[in-house]
């Protein structure tokens, strides 16, 4: 397995609409400090890489409910995760 599907996962998994939309909105109103929080956020998800890049690719899997249903067995891990990302987004989209 490659560096490429895990690199793709992490980065799909930190960019999405509300960054495209709600940022350009944030940084309208609240300034500079918008772009230093995203750089910030920047060092930490190239960190989580290098700390979970060799596991993944050790597990041979490229996304972390994978990583789970291959650990832990069965797809109620994997399903519990849905579960709680959806809930998780739904609730932080609505406050």
């Amino acid at each position: 397995m490659a560096w490429g599907p895990v690199g793709a996962s992490l980065f799909a998994s930190n960019i999405g609409s509300g960054h495209f939309v709600g940022l350009a909105g944030t940084g309208a109103a609240g300034g500079i400090a918008v772009g230093g929080f995203e750089w910030s956020g920047m060092f930490i998800v190239l960190l989580l890489g290098w700390v979970f890049v060799p596991i993944y690719l050790k597990a041979g899997v490229s996304t972390m409910p994978e990583y789970l249903g291959k650990r832990f067995g069965g797809g109620r891990i994997q399903l519990y995760l849905a579960l709680l990302s959806l809930g998780l987004y739904v609730s932080t989209k609505i406050s």
